[in-house]
Order: structure tokens, then C-alpha cells, then sequence
């Protein structure tokens, strides 16, 4: 009984200085960091490579790596060093740590409570956001919010196609698409309570409706940027009673002003069509270059009329090409240091 009782309080004396020697601060559970890990789908050799740049970059809370955009910002920098100088990975193999990590961060960015909230009623719109209106025999035309009271929603007069300002709205009913910002595509149906065409500022007041229906919510980190590209478009010949995929030889320039590892959004004066694929080619950096296959989902009118301004979604696309966008869109390695101003983050 008397060496239990000394064994127990050599036990709490040691206790007390490790405890005093570390500032009074427990020791992390580490067990709990690869169990986490695991659970994310990391293999032990991965999870220890997380563990050592977590302690040499001394994260006060090490698990924040698999859920703080932050903490991730802080460790992918050196994770990608560490990966492409570690001569006993493969190419392939550093390409599937680095997919794994930008998973995590891409979890992380949409746990955040921005993402989470959701417009619930047309009184919520603000002042300046873009409309889609579409109205039956008129076709499809383009609106700003101008004002948002408790009795309105008023709108410029919609335009975009010949003959727009002559265009009778007063009583008709319509369709109304917006993109909200970092969110998803919403649609409602109202009514046109008036138009006032007479005065400076042309105009259309809508009845507020409480029914939205919220479509393609959006799952990727994108940035406005603006990038030249070439693309070809793509078709089907016969051969021997086989469809075969060509490509055109003659490349078109454009420009990327939108984008996401899942697609783009680009601007060229060829006229596409909805459901046309095409092979895109353009540089992120000096040092890297993008090849996709995609499909025109979209296709709309910006203000300036010679041009198109298309939607691509990738079809097509490597897993090197895909990490190489998502490291452009979080800027992990500062590819869009200085650019502030021309970049601004957005979610497709």
C-alpha cells in the first residue's frame, strides 16, 4: 500500500512539471488527429505528413488543419513543397495528396455561415443586382434592381433584344432568374404592377412574391480574372459507320473573365451554341497551362452586342489541370499576388 501511494505521487509530481515546463498547457491529443484524418481519407503516411507540418508551423489547434480555412492557407504552402521534394512519390501519387488537401479546403470554405443563408423572400434583394427577366411572346432580356421597398421590387426596363423600349410590361406576368453571390441561382414569378416609361430613368415596379425556388446550388470557389484563351470546337464525323470526335484546326481567342475548377465563363464574337463542346488552352501562369474539354450550358449578351458571353462546364479535365486551378482560385502559392483589384473571389 505505502509503494502504491509513492508511485501515485511520483506520478502527480511529474504530471505537475511537464505541465509547468510547457506553460501550464496540457499535451495535444495526437490520437485524435489521426483519427480525424481517417476520417477524412488520408493514409497514415499522409496524416504524418500533416502532423509534422502542424507542429513545425506550432497550430495551436492542429485539427483546425482538416476544417480552418486559415490553418489550411498556413500548411498547403508547405504541404506542396514538401510533396514535390519528396523523391519517393510519384507524380501521380503527389497530384492525389494534393486533391485530397484541396477537398479539405474546399469542405472548409463552405462550412462557413455565408454560405449557409439563403434568400427566402424578394424583400431581400438588393439594390443593383442583376435579373434575368423572361416574359411569354417578349422572350428573354436583361434588368437591374433599382430600388427594394416593403410595397416593390422596381427594376430597369428590361433590355437586351431590338425593339426593347416599346415593349408594353404593365400587368404581364413573368419569370424572374438572379445569381445571388456566394449562394445559388433563385426563380420567382410576379407580376408587372406598372410601367413608368416617361420618366428619366425608365422603369418597371414588380409585386414581391414569397416563393423563390432556389436551383444549382454552387459547389466551387470561383474568381473573376481576366484570361486569354484559344479554344476549337469540337464535332462528330462518320468513319467507317463509327462516330468519331474531330477538332477543328482554326483556334479562336477569347477571354476568361470567370473561373472555377468546374468551369468558366468566357467572351469571344464566335457564335456558339448551347450544348457545343469545345477544347479550351490558355495559361493560369508562365509556368502553367490549362487543357479542357467543356460544353456551353449558357449563353448571354454582355453590353458590348459584337460579342458572346458564354458558361463552359468542364467535361474533360486532368486532375493536374483541375489542382492547378484550385490553387490559382485560393492563391495558395500567390499566383494572383498584386491583383486584387482586378480579382474578386465569387462561388459557381
Amino acid at each position: 500500500m505505502y509503494i502504491i501511494f509513492i508511485l501515485f505521487f511520483l506520478f502527480i509530481l511529474a504530471s505537475f512539471l511537464i505541465l509547468w515546463f510547457r506553460g501550464g498547457q496540457k499535451p495535444f491529443p495526437w490520437y485524435e488527429f489521426y483519427a480525424r484524418g481517417k476520417q477524412e481519407g488520408f493514409t497514415l503516411k499522409e496524416i504524418i505528413l500533416l502532423k509534422k507540418i502542424a507542429v513545425r508551423k506550432k497550430l495551436e489547434k492542429p485539427l483546425a488543419v482538416y476544417w480552418s480555412t486559415n490553418q489550411l492557407n498556413r500548411c498547403l504552402y508547405t504541404v506542396i513543397h514538401d510533396i514535390n521534394s519528396d523523391d519517393s512519390l510519384t507524380k501521380k501519387k503527389r497530384q492525389l495528396i494534393l486533391d485530397k488537401l484541396l477537398v479539405l479546403r474546399k469542405k472548409a470554405e463552405f462550412n462557413s455561415p455565408k454560405y449557409k443563408r439563403r434568400l427566402r423572400a424578394t424583400k431581400n434583394i438588393p439594390p443593383r443586382q442583376k435579373l434575368i427577366i423572361r416574359g411569354a411572346d417578349y422572350g428573354t432580356y436583361m434588368s437591374w434592381v433599382v430600388e427594394n421597398n416593403r410595397n416593390s421590387l422596381i427594376i430597369t426596363l428590361p433590355a437586351g433584344q431590338e425593339g426593347w423600349e416599346s415593349l408594353n410590361w404593365t400587368s404581364r406576368k413573368i419569370g424572374v432568374y438572379l445569381w445571388r453571390e456566394d449562394d445559388a441561382e433563385y426563380f420567382f414569378e410576379t407580376r408587372v404592377q406598372e410601367q413608368v416609361s416617361h420618366a428619366e430613368n425608365p422603369h418597371l415596379i414588380l409585386l414581391h412574391s414569397d416563393s423563390l425556388r432556389r436551383n444549382q446550388k454552387r459547389d466551387s470557389v470561383r474568381v473573376n480574372t481576366s484570361i486569354m484563351t484559344k479554344f476549337n470546337t469540337m464535332f462528330y464525323s462518320t468513319e467507317e459507320g463509327k462516330k468519331k470526335v474531330q477538332i477543328t484546326k482554326k483556334s479562336i481567342s477569347g477571354k476568361i473573365n470567370n473561373l472555377s475548377e468546374t468551369g468558366c465563363r468566357f467572351v469571344a464574337g464566335e457564335l456558339l451554341k448551347e450544348n457545343d463542346f469545345i477544347k479550351l488552352d490558355f495559361a493560369l501562369t508562365d509556368k502553367k497551362r490549362v487543357v479542357a474539354v467543356g460544353c456551353i450550358v449558357n449563353v448571354s449578351v454582355p453590353e458590348d452586342q459584337n460579342l458572346q458571353e458564354y458558361h463552359l462546364k468542364f467535361s474533360k479535365i486532368s486532375i493536374h489541370a483541375r489542382n492547378s486551378i484550385l490553387l490559382y482560385v485560393y492563391n495558395i502559392l500567390g499566383e494572383r499576388e498584386g491583383e486584387e483589384e482586378q480579382y474578386q473571389r465569387k462561388i459557381s
